[in-house]
Formats: structure tokens, C-alpha cells, sequence
């Protein structure tokens, strides 16, 4: 379960395979019980990148997640396999630029982790299997990556704590652009990070929203980006925040754990949800 997510209504058409597929931002474990702030790592102590352009590689790393993030125009739940197939073929074709380009401006200390991660991201959209998502291979690359660009890319980081059963350490406001959002599971269940872009226009509270029918509330957020953990685990994902409100929010039914989904209702009904503003 580390690379799937639980997200329901505040995922784009129920794409689960595509927001997965988190290039550099699954798998990094961090057992440390640390009180959650944000941090900016200084320019200055960006490390030089041999074989390749550190700038340009971080660039295209968030470029990548979040066009996949973002996914294939398609209903995945109402739409036919021959449609899903077909949109993912198109989606392939689309992000394969992306990737090509990834690849090209790798540091050569992660060029090989990179190669893997985008092969295993081709062959789940050809094939439509994400459980290459859930091999050894897969997690090892893309915890490399996401520590490589943690000490290197120089972005804003947050972390963020999740605890049975709410989110301690968000801050009420964080600054716009790029931010890397790390979320350490320390609860005995398993959580997740979802986070949306609540519209302008929209003055209701994140407690009122996620009280409204699916097909109401959709029409006033937008779909940001997403962060899962099993206990004692935590995950990273490298968001492009636009000045504006923010709602976190967890789907994960109560009772789930790393092997078993829980029964319960979502972990949001229980008090996990949060909302911040990005300035």
C-alpha cells in the first residue's frame, strides 16, 4: 500500500494508477519524532550536480509529477477498458517528453535511479498494472530521488505529522511556489495527506466542504497533490502552490493498516483535516 492511494472525491476521476505514480515523492522513511516546521533549504547549499544540471533535473521532476498527478482525462470508474485504454495511451504519448527530459538532466549520481523509475512509469501505462509501483526496485528508486531532491533542489519543506486521527505541525500559512511536503506517519493506522487548492470564489470552510456531495464540492477545489504512509513511515510529495486557501484532508478508512483496509468511516469524519493558505 505505499505507493496507492485511499484519496476518494478530491482525486482527479478516481485515477489511482496515476497518482501513484509520484516520481520523486514515495517511500522515505523517517522514523524520527521531530516536531513538525517549515524549512527552506538555502540556494547557497545546493550541492553542484555532476553529469547533470541540478536546477534543470528539479525542474523536470516537479514538471513530471505533476502532470501525472494530474492524469488522463478520463473517468476511470464509468469508463470502458477500451476508453481507459486508449487515454492511457494518449497520456503516454503526452508525458513521454516529460520524461525523456528527466532523464537527460539527471545528476549522474541518480541518472540510474531515474532510468528505472520513468521505465516502471512507461510500462504501467502501456500494461495498466501498478504493481510495479509496489517492487523493491521501484521504492529504492524513488526514495533516492526524493532524498536527492530534499538536500538539492532548494525548495520550501513542511512536515507534516499525521497521529490517530489528525494533523499536527501544518502552518497556517506557507509561501507560494514550489514546496515539498514530507508526511510522517506516527499513528498505529495507516494516513495520507491529500491537499486541494480551494477556488477564490469559494468562502465556505474545509469542514463545510468536505460535508457536501461529491459532485458539488468538485466544482470548487482543484486537486493539488497527495502524500501516504504506512505507520511509522513517511512520504514526500513536491506540490506547486498558487497564493490562495488550501484544505488537507485524509480518506483512509478507520481501521486500516499496512495489510488490511479498515471498515470504518474516513479518517476526515474523525477530526483530519486541516486548511492553511499559501501567500
Amino acid at each position: 500500500m505505499r505507493s496507492t492511494t485511499r484519496l476518494g472525491r478530491w482525486s482527479t476521476g478516481g485515477a489511482a494508477l496515476l497518482l501513484a505514480v509520484s516520481l520523486a515523492a514515495c517511500g522515505s522513511d523517517d522514523d524520527s519524532g521531530s516536531d513538525t516546521e517549515a524549512t527552506e533549504t538555502s540556494a547557497a547549499e545546493t550541492t553542484e550536480a555532476e553529469g547533470g544540471d541540478a536546477d534543470a533535473f528539479c525542474a523536470a521532476a516537479v514538471e513530471a509529477e505533476t502532470t501525472i498527478g494530474q492524469g488522463p482525462p478520463v473517468d476511470f470508474e464509468a469508463a470502458t477498458p477500451e476508453e481507459i485504454e486508449a487515454a492511457l495511451a494518449e497520456f503516454s504519448q503526452d508525458l513521454e517528453p516529460t520524461l525523456e527530459e528527466l532523464e537527460s538532466v539527471a545528476p549522474e549520481e541518480i541518472s540510474s535511479d531515474v532510468e528505472s523509475l520513468s521505465g516502471q512509469v512507461r510500462q504501467a501505462l502501456e500494461t495498466g498494472d501498478d504493481s510495479v509501483f509496489e517492487s523493491e526496485e521501484f521504492v529504492s528508486a524513488d526514495a533516492a530521488i526524493d532524498e536527492y531532491m530534499l538536500d538539492n533542489c532548494g525548495f520550501e519543506q513542511i512536515e507534516a505529522t499525521g497521529v490517530d486521527y489528525e494533523y499536527e505541525g501544518i502552518p497556517d500559512t506557507v509561501p507560494a511556489g514550489t514546496v515539498a511536503v514530507t508526511f510522517d506517519n506516527q499513528g498505529e493506522e495507516v494516513h495520507e495527506i491529500g491537499i486541494v487548492r480551494i477556488n477564490d470564489d469559494v468562502t465556505a470552510s474545509v469542514e463545510e466542504l468536505l460535508a457536501m456531495p461529491e459532485d458539488q464540492v468538485m466544482s470548487m477545489i482543484t486537486f493539488t497533490g497527495v502524500a501516504f504512509a504506512n505507520p511509522g513511515e513517511s512520504d514526500t510529495t513536491f506540490l506547486r502552490l498558487e497564493p490562495g486557501r488550501y484544505a488537507a484532508a485524509c480518506f483512509v478508512p478507520e481501521g486500516t493498516t499496512h495489510d488490511t483496509e479498515g471498515g470504518g468511516p474516513p479518517h476526515f469524519t474523525l477530526g483530519m483535516f486541516a486548511e492553511f493558505t499559501a501567500e
